[in-house]
Protein backbone atom coordinates (compact mmCIF):
# COMPACT_ATOMS: atom_id res chain seq x y z
CA UNK A 1 0.00 0.00 0.00
CA UNK A 2 2.21 2.83 -1.21
CA UNK A 3 2.38 5.95 0.37
CA UNK A 4 1.59 8.48 -1.98
CA UNK A 5 3.91 12.34 -2.49
CA UNK A 6 2.20 15.27 -2.71
CA UNK A 7 1.07 15.72 -6.73
CA UNK A 8 1.85 19.74 -6.22
CA UNK A 9 5.56 21.40 -6.64
CA UNK A 10 6.18 23.54 -3.87
CA UNK A 11 9.11 26.05 -4.24
CA UNK A 12 10.42 29.33 -3.29
CA UNK A 13 10.12 31.77 -5.94
CA UNK A 14 8.61 33.32 -9.12
CA UNK A 15 6.20 31.20 -10.46
CA UNK A 16 6.93 30.97 -14.04
CA UNK A 17 4.13 28.61 -15.03
CA UNK A 18 1.92 30.10 -17.24
CA UNK A 19 -1.28 28.81 -15.73
CA UNK A 20 -1.45 30.89 -11.95
CA UNK A 21 -3.27 32.84 -9.72
CA UNK A 22 -1.12 35.39 -7.54
CA UNK A 23 -2.61 34.93 -3.83
CA UNK A 24 -1.88 38.07 -1.79
CA UNK A 25 -3.20 37.74 2.07
CA UNK A 26 -4.61 41.45 3.09
CA UNK A 27 -5.38 42.63 6.61
CA UNK A 28 -8.89 44.37 7.38
CA UNK A 29 -7.25 47.40 8.98
CA UNK A 30 -4.55 47.91 5.81
CA UNK A 31 -5.58 47.54 2.57
CA UNK A 32 -3.18 47.54 -0.10
CA UNK A 33 -3.47 51.08 -1.75
CA UNK A 34 -3.80 49.42 -5.45
CA UNK A 35 -6.58 47.45 -4.15
CA UNK A 36 -8.53 50.18 -2.59
CA UNK A 37 -8.17 52.55 -5.59
CA UNK A 38 -8.90 49.92 -8.15
CA UNK A 39 -12.42 48.30 -6.05
CA UNK A 40 -12.84 51.20 -4.26
CA UNK A 41 -16.76 50.54 -4.89
CA UNK A 42 -16.32 47.21 -3.78
CA UNK A 43 -14.89 48.03 -0.45
CA UNK A 44 -16.99 50.45 0.40
CA UNK A 45 -20.44 48.70 -0.49
CA UNK A 46 -19.09 45.62 2.06
CA UNK A 47 -18.44 43.09 -0.87
CA UNK A 48 -15.04 42.94 0.08
CA UNK A 49 -13.97 43.98 3.78
CA UNK A 50 -11.07 41.16 4.10
CA UNK A 51 -12.59 39.40 6.96
CA UNK A 52 -10.93 36.07 7.70
CA UNK A 53 -11.27 33.66 5.56
CA UNK A 54 -13.49 36.25 2.91
CA UNK A 55 -12.03 36.33 -0.77
CA UNK A 56 -12.14 38.33 -3.50
CA UNK A 57 -10.32 37.95 -6.91
CA UNK A 58 -9.52 40.35 -9.49
CA UNK A 59 -9.83 38.58 -12.91
CA UNK A 60 -8.25 40.51 -15.08
CA UNK A 61 -4.85 40.80 -13.26
CA UNK A 62 -5.29 37.08 -12.24
CA UNK A 63 -5.08 37.87 -8.51
CA UNK A 64 -7.01 36.64 -5.55
CA UNK A 65 -7.52 38.64 -2.15
CA UNK A 66 -7.53 36.74 0.39
CA UNK A 67 -8.97 37.93 3.59
CA UNK A 68 -6.77 37.38 6.87
CA UNK A 69 -9.16 39.32 9.26
CA UNK A 70 -7.78 42.31 11.79
CA UNK A 71 -3.82 42.42 12.48
CA UNK A 72 -3.79 41.91 15.90
CA UNK A 73 -5.70 38.84 15.58
CA UNK A 74 -3.95 37.14 12.71
CA UNK A 75 -2.17 33.74 13.91
CA UNK A 76 -0.52 30.96 12.40
CA UNK A 77 -3.62 28.85 13.00
CA UNK A 78 -5.68 31.23 11.55
CA UNK A 79 -3.77 31.47 8.15
CA UNK A 80 -3.46 27.96 7.91
CA UNK A 81 -7.25 27.51 8.34
CA UNK A 82 -7.74 30.06 5.51
CA UNK A 83 -5.40 28.00 3.58
CA UNK A 84 -7.22 24.63 3.64
CA UNK A 85 -9.98 25.70 1.59
CA UNK A 86 -7.33 27.34 -0.94
CA UNK A 87 -6.18 23.56 -0.99
CA UNK A 88 -9.65 22.08 -1.63
CA UNK A 89 -10.48 24.91 -4.43
CA UNK A 90 -6.84 23.57 -6.26
CA UNK A 91 -8.95 19.78 -5.83
CA UNK A 92 -11.43 21.17 -8.09
CA UNK A 93 -9.39 23.00 -10.71
CA UNK A 94 -7.51 21.79 -13.47
CA UNK A 95 -4.12 22.58 -13.70
CA UNK A 96 -3.69 25.66 -11.68
CA UNK A 97 -0.69 27.29 -9.96
CA UNK A 98 -0.62 29.71 -6.99
CA UNK A 99 2.11 32.50 -6.41
CA UNK A 100 1.69 33.26 -3.09
CA UNK A 101 2.88 36.66 -1.48
CA UNK A 102 4.24 36.72 1.91
CA UNK A 103 4.23 40.48 3.16
CA UNK A 104 6.31 41.83 5.49
CA UNK A 105 3.99 42.07 7.46
CA UNK A 106 3.04 38.32 8.12
CA UNK A 107 7.15 37.20 7.94
CA UNK A 108 7.80 39.57 10.71
CA UNK A 109 4.57 39.03 12.69
CA UNK A 110 5.03 35.25 12.42
CA UNK A 111 8.06 32.39 11.92
CA UNK A 112 8.27 32.67 8.01
CA UNK A 113 9.56 28.96 8.72
CA UNK A 114 6.13 27.71 10.62
CA UNK A 115 4.16 30.22 8.31
CA UNK A 116 5.10 28.44 5.24
CA UNK A 117 5.40 25.04 6.75
CA UNK A 118 1.60 25.66 7.97
CA UNK A 119 0.56 26.65 4.44
CA UNK A 120 2.08 24.56 2.43
CA UNK A 121 0.43 21.65 4.84
CA UNK A 122 -2.75 23.14 4.60
CA UNK A 123 -2.96 23.57 1.02
CA UNK A 124 -1.45 19.65 0.51
CA UNK A 125 -4.09 18.72 2.93
CA UNK A 126 -6.67 20.81 1.43
CA UNK A 127 -6.02 19.21 -2.04
CA UNK A 128 -5.46 15.75 -1.06
CA UNK A 129 -8.98 13.42 -1.89
CA UNK A 130 -10.37 11.00 0.18
CA UNK A 131 -13.08 9.57 -1.59
CA UNK A 132 -10.53 6.99 -3.31
CA UNK A 133 -13.65 4.47 -3.44
CA UNK A 134 -15.66 6.10 -5.83
CA UNK A 135 -16.09 6.12 -9.72
CA UNK A 136 -15.71 9.87 -9.51
CA UNK A 137 -12.07 9.64 -7.85
CA UNK A 138 -11.02 6.39 -10.28
CA UNK A 139 -12.16 8.38 -13.60
CA UNK A 140 -11.04 12.25 -12.68
CA UNK A 141 -7.35 12.36 -12.61
CA UNK A 142 -6.24 15.22 -11.07
CA UNK A 143 -3.66 17.93 -12.13
CA UNK A 144 -2.27 20.68 -10.26
CA UNK A 145 -0.20 23.10 -10.83
CA UNK A 146 2.94 24.27 -8.81
CA UNK A 147 2.80 26.55 -5.98
CA UNK A 148 5.41 29.02 -4.89
CA UNK A 149 5.81 31.51 -2.03
CA UNK A 150 7.51 35.17 -2.91
CA UNK A 151 8.95 36.79 0.18
CA UNK A 152 8.76 40.16 -0.02
CA UNK A 153 11.76 40.10 2.97
CA UNK A 154 14.70 38.17 1.33
CA UNK A 155 15.85 38.19 4.44
CA UNK A 156 13.30 35.48 5.67
CA UNK A 157 13.97 32.59 2.48
CA UNK A 158 16.15 31.03 3.99
CA UNK A 159 13.38 29.47 7.36
CA UNK A 160 10.56 30.08 4.45
CA UNK A 161 12.68 26.94 2.53
CA UNK A 162 13.30 24.96 6.02
CA UNK A 163 9.55 25.15 6.93
CA UNK A 164 8.57 24.21 3.30
CA UNK A 165 11.42 21.09 3.37
CA UNK A 166 9.84 20.59 6.79
CA UNK A 167 6.29 20.11 4.92
CA UNK A 168 7.33 18.10 2.10
CA UNK A 169 7.98 14.89 4.44
CA UNK A 170 5.09 15.73 6.92
CA UNK A 171 2.01 16.34 4.42
CA UNK A 172 3.21 13.27 2.94
CA UNK A 173 2.45 11.14 6.03
CA UNK A 174 -0.50 13.40 7.82
CA UNK A 175 -2.57 12.27 4.17
CA UNK A 176 -1.03 9.08 4.29
CA UNK A 177 -2.78 8.69 7.97
CA UNK A 178 -6.00 10.11 6.91
CA UNK A 179 -5.96 7.89 3.53
CA UNK A 180 -5.63 4.48 5.80
CA UNK A 181 -8.17 5.86 8.14
CA UNK A 182 -11.09 6.83 6.30
CA UNK A 183 -10.99 3.59 4.74
CA UNK A 184 -13.86 1.05 5.58
CA UNK A 185 -12.83 -2.16 7.81
CA UNK A 186 -13.61 -4.68 4.36
CA UNK A 187 -10.68 -2.12 2.65
CA UNK A 188 -8.15 -2.15 5.32
CA UNK A 189 -8.02 -4.90 8.09
CA UNK A 190 -5.31 -5.94 10.57
CA UNK A 191 -3.63 -7.33 7.69
CA UNK A 192 -3.86 -4.10 5.53
CA UNK A 193 -2.44 -2.52 8.82
CA UNK A 194 0.94 -4.76 7.94
CA UNK A 195 1.36 -3.83 4.75
CA UNK A 196 0.80 -0.13 4.88
CA UNK A 197 3.71 -0.67 8.06
CA UNK A 198 6.03 -2.59 5.47
CA UNK A 199 5.78 0.11 3.15
CA UNK A 200 6.01 2.93 5.16
CA UNK A 201 9.36 0.84 6.65
CA UNK A 202 10.56 0.37 3.02
CA UNK A 203 10.35 4.05 2.44
CA UNK A 204 11.97 5.04 5.27
CA UNK A 205 14.15 3.20 6.51
CA UNK A 206 13.15 1.48 9.05
CA UNK A 207 13.09 -1.92 10.89
CA UNK A 208 9.73 -3.93 11.54
CA UNK A 209 8.76 -6.88 13.50
CA UNK A 210 5.26 -8.64 13.18
CA UNK A 211 3.69 -10.58 15.50
CA UNK A 212 0.80 -12.89 14.21
CA UNK A 213 -1.57 -14.70 16.44
CA UNK A 214 0.80 -17.90 17.66
CA UNK A 215 3.31 -14.87 18.57
CA UNK A 216 1.49 -13.23 20.51
CA UNK A 217 -0.11 -16.44 22.08
CA UNK A 218 3.68 -17.07 22.95
CA UNK A 219 4.31 -13.74 24.15
CA UNK A 220 1.07 -13.97 26.40
CA UNK A 221 -0.82 -10.52 25.04
CA UNK A 222 -4.11 -11.96 26.47
CA UNK A 223 -5.53 -8.29 25.62
CA UNK A 224 -5.21 -8.33 22.04
CA UNK A 225 -6.27 -11.54 22.13
CA UNK A 226 -9.12 -11.24 24.26
CA UNK A 227 -10.60 -8.66 22.41
CA UNK A 228 -10.25 -10.50 18.68
CA UNK A 229 -11.33 -12.99 19.14
CA UNK A 230 -15.10 -12.28 18.44
CA UNK A 231 -13.68 -11.49 15.17
CA UNK A 232 -12.56 -13.44 11.72
CA UNK A 233 -9.60 -10.86 11.43
CA UNK A 234 -6.55 -12.37 13.40
CA UNK A 235 -4.79 -9.43 15.68
CA UNK A 236 -1.31 -8.15 14.80
CA UNK A 237 1.48 -6.63 16.85
CA UNK A 238 3.75 -4.07 14.33
CA UNK A 239 6.53 -2.72 16.25
CA UNK A 240 8.48 -0.31 13.59
CA UNK A 241 12.28 0.73 14.58
CA UNK A 242 14.37 3.79 13.74
CA UNK A 243 17.60 4.37 15.17
CA UNK A 244 19.62 7.11 13.65
CA UNK A 245 23.55 6.60 13.01
CA UNK A 246 24.73 9.33 15.07
CA UNK A 247 21.87 10.06 17.37
CA UNK A 248 21.96 13.26 19.57
CA UNK A 249 19.45 11.81 21.87
CA UNK A 250 20.65 8.98 23.95
CA UNK A 251 16.83 8.96 25.26
CA UNK A 252 14.64 6.76 23.32
CA UNK A 253 11.03 7.43 22.54
CA UNK A 254 8.47 4.95 22.08
CA UNK A 255 4.90 5.79 20.46
CA UNK A 256 2.36 3.84 20.98
CA UNK A 257 -0.91 3.38 19.20
CA UNK A 258 -4.44 1.98 19.31
CA UNK A 259 -5.69 0.06 15.86
CA UNK A 260 -8.95 -1.60 16.24
CA UNK A 261 -9.56 -1.96 12.33
CA UNK A 262 -13.55 -1.66 13.69
CA UNK A 263 -15.30 -1.65 17.13
CA UNK A 264 -18.75 -3.05 17.07
CA UNK A 265 -18.59 -2.71 20.67
CA UNK A 266 -18.69 -6.29 21.11
CA UNK A 267 -21.23 -8.09 23.41
CA UNK A 268 -21.50 -4.72 24.95
CA UNK A 269 -22.67 -3.51 20.87
CA UNK A 270 -22.69 0.27 20.24
CA UNK A 271 -26.11 2.33 18.78
CA UNK A 272 -26.40 1.71 15.63
CA UNK A 273 -26.53 5.58 15.03
CA UNK A 274 -23.02 6.85 13.69
CA UNK A 275 -21.46 3.00 14.03
CA UNK A 276 -19.89 3.51 10.42
CA UNK A 277 -17.63 5.96 12.50
CA UNK A 278 -16.19 3.05 14.04
CA UNK A 279 -13.77 2.27 11.46
CA UNK A 280 -11.62 5.48 12.72
CA UNK A 281 -11.12 3.36 15.84
CA UNK A 282 -7.88 2.99 14.55
CA UNK A 283 -6.32 6.70 14.26
CA UNK A 284 -4.27 6.56 17.04
CA UNK A 285 -2.01 3.73 15.54
CA UNK A 286 -2.59 5.60 12.41
CA UNK A 287 -0.86 8.39 13.27
CA UNK A 288 2.20 6.29 15.53
CA UNK A 289 3.17 4.06 12.18
CA UNK A 290 3.34 7.64 9.89
CA UNK A 291 4.77 9.82 12.37
CA UNK A 292 7.83 7.49 13.18
CA UNK A 293 7.99 7.46 9.15
CA UNK A 294 8.24 11.55 9.21
CA UNK A 295 10.56 11.66 11.68
CA UNK A 296 12.72 9.16 9.76
CA UNK A 297 12.57 10.83 6.81
CA UNK A 298 13.63 14.43 8.27
CA UNK A 299 16.25 12.24 9.86
CA UNK A 300 15.57 13.61 13.19
CA UNK A 301 18.35 12.56 15.40
CA UNK A 302 16.60 10.71 18.55
CA UNK A 303 16.08 7.40 18.76
CA UNK A 304 12.28 5.78 17.73
CA UNK A 305 10.32 2.44 18.21
CA UNK A 306 6.66 3.05 17.11
CA UNK A 307 4.59 -0.40 18.26
CA UNK A 308 0.78 -0.42 17.62
CA UNK A 309 -1.96 -3.28 18.48
CA UNK A 310 -4.35 -4.03 15.84
CA UNK A 311 -7.59 -6.08 16.18
CA UNK A 312 -11.15 -6.30 15.19
CA UNK A 313 -13.85 -6.17 17.85
CA UNK A 314 -16.68 -7.90 16.77
CA UNK A 315 -19.54 -10.01 18.60
CA UNK A 316 -19.83 -13.74 17.98
CA UNK A 317 -20.12 -16.79 19.71
CA UNK A 318 -16.84 -16.65 20.64
CA UNK A 319 -16.63 -12.87 21.54
CA UNK A 320 -15.35 -12.16 24.62
CA UNK A 321 -18.05 -12.00 27.08
CA UNK A 322 -18.82 -9.37 29.90
CA UNK A 323 -17.72 -11.11 33.06
CA UNK A 324 -14.86 -12.36 31.59
CA UNK A 325 -11.37 -12.37 33.19
CA UNK A 326 -8.26 -12.63 30.98
CA UNK A 327 -4.57 -12.37 31.80
CA UNK A 328 -2.70 -9.62 30.36
CA UNK A 329 0.99 -9.33 29.39
CA UNK A 330 2.16 -8.43 32.29
CA UNK A 331 0.41 -10.69 34.21
CA UNK A 332 -2.05 -8.37 35.62
CA UNK A 333 -5.81 -10.23 35.61
CA UNK A 334 -8.46 -8.34 34.48
CA UNK A 335 -12.31 -8.45 34.75
CA UNK A 336 -13.77 -7.38 31.67
CA UNK A 337 -17.12 -5.55 32.22
CA UNK A 338 -17.80 -3.83 29.59
CA UNK A 339 -16.54 -5.48 25.84
CA UNK A 340 -16.43 -1.23 24.37
CA UNK A 341 -13.94 -0.36 26.63
CA UNK A 342 -11.52 -2.46 24.38
CA UNK A 343 -8.70 -0.12 23.64
CA UNK A 344 -7.32 -0.19 26.93
CA UNK A 345 -7.19 -3.92 26.30
CA UNK A 346 -4.71 -3.73 23.23
CA UNK A 347 -2.69 -0.99 24.45
CA UNK A 348 -2.07 -2.57 28.00
CA UNK A 349 -0.15 -5.32 26.22
CA UNK A 350 1.12 -3.12 24.09
CA UNK A 351 2.70 -0.35 26.83
CA UNK A 352 3.87 -3.53 28.79
CA UNK A 353 5.69 -5.41 25.96
CA UNK A 354 7.09 -2.29 24.82
CA UNK A 355 8.09 -1.34 27.86
CA UNK A 356 9.89 -4.79 29.49
CA UNK A 357 11.52 -5.02 25.78
CA UNK A 358 12.91 -1.48 25.08
CA UNK A 359 13.07 0.11 28.12
CA UNK A 360 12.44 3.42 26.48
CA UNK A 361 12.81 6.74 28.03
CA UNK A 362 9.80 8.07 26.80
CA UNK A 363 6.69 6.59 25.93
CA UNK A 364 3.47 7.97 24.97
CA UNK A 365 0.38 6.43 23.62
CA UNK A 366 -1.93 7.85 21.05
CA UNK A 367 -5.38 6.35 21.11
CA UNK A 368 -9.50 7.45 20.15
CA UNK A 369 -10.00 5.79 24.01
CA UNK A 370 -12.82 7.21 25.29
CA UNK A 371 -16.18 9.46 24.16
CA UNK A 372 -16.00 11.48 27.41
CA UNK A 373 -12.95 13.53 26.38
CA UNK A 374 -15.25 14.72 23.81
CA UNK A 375 -17.60 15.83 26.66
CA UNK A 376 -14.79 17.71 28.23
CA UNK A 377 -12.83 18.88 24.85
CA UNK A 378 -15.13 18.87 22.11
CA UNK A 379 -12.91 18.88 19.11
CA UNK A 380 -10.94 21.10 19.55
CA UNK A 381 -7.62 19.26 21.30
CA UNK A 382 -6.86 15.67 23.12
CA UNK A 383 -6.58 15.31 26.32
CA UNK A 384 -3.30 14.36 27.93
CA UNK A 385 -2.95 12.30 30.63
CA UNK A 386 1.27 12.01 32.16
CA UNK A 387 3.29 10.90 35.12
CA UNK A 388 5.84 13.00 34.34
CA UNK A 389 5.82 16.69 34.75
CA UNK A 390 9.18 17.34 32.39
CA UNK A 391 7.09 15.26 29.91
CA UNK A 392 4.31 17.17 29.88
CA UNK A 393 6.10 20.28 29.31
CA UNK A 394 7.98 18.52 26.18
CA UNK A 395 4.20 18.12 24.92
CA UNK A 396 2.80 21.22 25.62
CA UNK A 397 5.81 23.26 23.58
CA UNK A 398 4.95 20.07 20.75
CA UNK A 399 1.58 21.28 20.79
CA UNK A 400 2.26 25.12 20.52
CA UNK A 401 4.50 24.43 17.75
CA UNK A 402 2.87 21.92 15.28
CA UNK A 403 -0.36 23.72 16.63
CA UNK A 404 -2.08 20.28 17.17
CA UNK A 405 -3.85 21.67 20.46
CA UNK A 406 -3.62 19.66 24.28
CA UNK A 407 -4.46 19.96 27.27
CA UNK A 408 -3.21 18.44 30.11
CA UNK A 409 -6.02 16.96 32.78
CA UNK A 410 -4.96 15.10 36.32
CA UNK A 411 -3.84 11.46 37.07
CA UNK A 412 -4.97 11.37 40.63
CA UNK A 413 -4.74 8.18 42.50
CA UNK A 414 -8.39 8.90 43.30
CA UNK A 415 -9.58 8.39 39.30
CA UNK A 416 -7.98 4.75 39.78
CA UNK A 417 -9.83 3.36 42.88
CA UNK A 418 -12.90 2.67 40.96
CA UNK A 419 -11.02 0.34 38.90
CA UNK A 420 -10.79 -2.76 41.69
CA UNK A 421 -12.61 -6.03 40.92
CA UNK A 422 -13.69 -8.80 43.43
CA UNK A 423 -12.91 -11.27 41.34
CA UNK A 424 -9.48 -10.17 39.25
CA UNK A 425 -6.35 -7.40 39.97
CA UNK A 426 -8.51 -4.75 37.86
CA UNK A 427 -11.62 -4.09 35.84
CA UNK A 428 -11.50 -2.05 32.81
CA UNK A 429 -14.32 0.53 33.87
CA UNK A 430 -15.16 2.43 36.97
CA UNK A 431 -18.02 4.54 35.77
CA UNK A 432 -19.46 7.42 33.42
CA UNK A 433 -17.67 10.08 36.32
CA UNK A 434 -14.39 11.32 34.95
CA UNK A 435 -14.58 8.18 32.10
CA UNK A 436 -10.95 9.37 30.38
CA UNK A 437 -9.27 9.77 33.86
CA UNK A 438 -9.96 6.10 34.92
CA UNK A 439 -9.21 4.88 31.52
CA UNK A 440 -5.98 6.35 31.56
CA UNK A 441 -5.40 5.09 35.66
CA UNK A 442 -6.49 1.78 33.65
CA UNK A 443 -2.95 2.49 31.19
CA UNK A 444 -0.81 3.22 34.18
CA UNK A 445 -1.01 0.04 35.72
CA UNK A 446 0.43 -1.79 32.24
CA UNK A 447 3.76 0.77 32.49
CA UNK A 448 6.74 0.12 34.16
CA UNK A 449 8.13 2.17 36.82
CA UNK A 450 10.96 4.58 35.62
CA UNK A 451 9.62 5.68 32.12
CA UNK A 452 8.00 9.12 31.35
CA UNK A 453 4.35 8.16 30.05
CA UNK A 454 1.52 10.10 28.52
CA UNK A 455 -1.64 8.72 27.72
CA UNK A 456 -2.82 11.49 24.97
CA UNK A 457 -6.92 10.54 24.34
CA UNK A 458 -7.71 11.84 20.68
CA UNK A 459 -11.35 10.80 20.25
CA UNK A 460 -12.26 14.06 20.14
CA UNK A 461 -9.64 15.38 17.16
CA UNK A 462 -9.11 12.07 15.56
CA UNK A 463 -11.77 13.14 13.03
CA UNK A 464 -14.43 15.96 12.65
CA UNK A 465 -17.16 17.56 10.76
CA UNK A 466 -15.77 21.12 10.08
CA UNK A 467 -11.99 22.37 9.87
CA UNK A 468 -10.43 24.49 12.76
CA UNK A 469 -7.54 25.89 12.36
CA UNK A 470 -4.43 23.09 11.15
CA UNK A 471 -6.98 20.71 11.41
CA UNK A 472 -9.10 19.51 8.26
CA UNK A 473 -12.81 18.47 9.09
CA UNK A 474 -15.48 16.29 6.89
CA UNK A 475 -13.45 13.28 8.30
CA UNK A 476 -9.64 11.85 9.53
CA UNK A 477 -7.82 15.14 9.85
CA UNK A 478 -4.24 12.84 10.97
CA UNK A 479 -4.27 14.51 14.40
CA UNK A 480 -1.31 13.56 15.49
CA UNK A 481 1.82 13.37 13.06
CA UNK A 482 2.33 16.69 13.52
CA UNK A 483 2.39 16.72 17.26
CA UNK A 484 5.05 13.75 17.40
CA UNK A 485 7.47 15.13 14.71
CA UNK A 486 7.44 18.00 16.68
CA UNK A 487 8.19 16.63 19.68
CA UNK A 488 10.69 14.50 17.97
CA UNK A 489 12.32 17.61 17.20
CA UNK A 490 12.24 18.83 21.03
CA UNK A 491 13.83 16.31 22.20
CA UNK A 492 17.01 15.97 19.32
CA UNK A 493 17.30 19.77 20.67
CA UNK A 494 17.41 19.38 24.07
CA UNK A 495 19.56 16.15 23.57
CA UNK A 496 16.92 13.92 25.28
CA UNK A 497 17.18 16.04 28.75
Amino acid sequence: MKIERSKINFSIGKNTSKNIYKVIPVVKDNLPKELETKFADQIRSGIFSAESGQSFIDESERIIYLGLGNSNKVSIRSVAQIFLSIGEKLRKWDSVGLEIKLTRFLTKTLSPSSLVYQIANSIDLGAFPINVLTKDFKDKKLKFGNVSFVLEDPNAEKSAKAGLDKSRAVSKYVNGARYIAHLPANHFTPEEFVSRSKEIAKEAGLKITVMDEPQLKKEKMGGILAVSQGSDKKPKMIVLEYNPPKAKSKKKLALIGKGLTFDSGGISIKPAQDMHEMKYDMCGAAAVIHAIGAIAELGISVPVIAAIGVAENMPDAAALKPGDVYTAHNGLTVEVQNTDAEGRLVLGDVLSYVGKKYKPDYMIDLATLTGAIIISLGHEAAGVMSNSDKLRGLLDEASASSDERTWNLPLWEEYGEDLKSDIADLRNIAGRPGGSLSAAKYLERFVDSGIDWAHIDIAGTAWRKKASGTQIGNGPSGYGVRLLVDLAEKLEKNRGV
